[in-house]
């Protein structure tokens, strides 16, 4: 799987594991990782992994401080920013283990966004405590259409994303074909984008 400029490397490295599990191959090798960057639990992934962290200067309580520490109250926003390291490190074992993949139902793109849809919920759920981390997708969203109040209409779309990730997942057929999925997924993103509610 090809990294874009325009793609972050948690989308190219959740993307691809995702590619990985409709493949069919076992994921066990790196179950536990995997598990935890879809999550966001950034402080067990880095754990995990051991990357190096990043320079970074944060603002708290009044005071500005060089934050070199993996912290496990930081901001998913945080989080991720110090997880790029050991997520290139987990995305080049993925790939050394599996190697390229080709599926032709599903684009490289797709399988990002699939990625960046999961994840961009996730953060804004676990930043404002709504669910535990370990919740369900399907609870997040139930918890983000509350919070932000969304239409039953909005709920149901991103449900329809939801439910192209599990297609995916578990291939099971949620939809008639995978571009009805593709399509599914794209009226997911326009909203996420539409409410803010992006990674980006």
């Amino acid at each position: 799987m090809e990294i874009k400029n325009e793609i972050l490397i948690i989308e190219a490295a959740v993307g691809y594991m995702l590619k990985v599990i409709k493949s069919g191959k076992r994921i066990s090798k790196f179950k536990t990782e995997f598990s935890a960057i879809r999550h966001g639990n950034y402080f067990e992934f880095i754990n995990l992994v051991k990357g190096p962290l990043p320079f970074m200067v944060t603002y708290r309580n009044g005071a500005v401080y060089v934050d070199d520490k993996n912290n496990q109250d930081d901001f998913d926003f945080a989080g991720l920013f110090k997880a790029g390291a050991s997520l290139k490190i987990f995305y080049d074992n993925c790939i050394d283990f599996y190697g390229e993949i080709i599926d032709s139902d599903i684009s490289d793109l797709t399988y990002c966004k699939l990625a960046y849809f999961e994840i961009s919920l996730r953060m804004h759920s676990n930043n404002k405590n709504l669910v535990a981390k370990e919740a369900t997708l399907e609870k997040v969203i139930d918890a983000i259409v509350l919070q932000y109040s969304l239409s039953m209409n909005e709920s149901q779309t991103l449900h329809s994303g939801r439910k192209f990730l599990n297609m995916v997942k578990h291939y099971k057929s949620q939809f008639k074909t995978w571009a009805d999925g593709t399509e599914a997924l794209k009226n997911a993103l326009y909203l996420i984008v539409k409410k803010n509610l992006t990674i980006k």
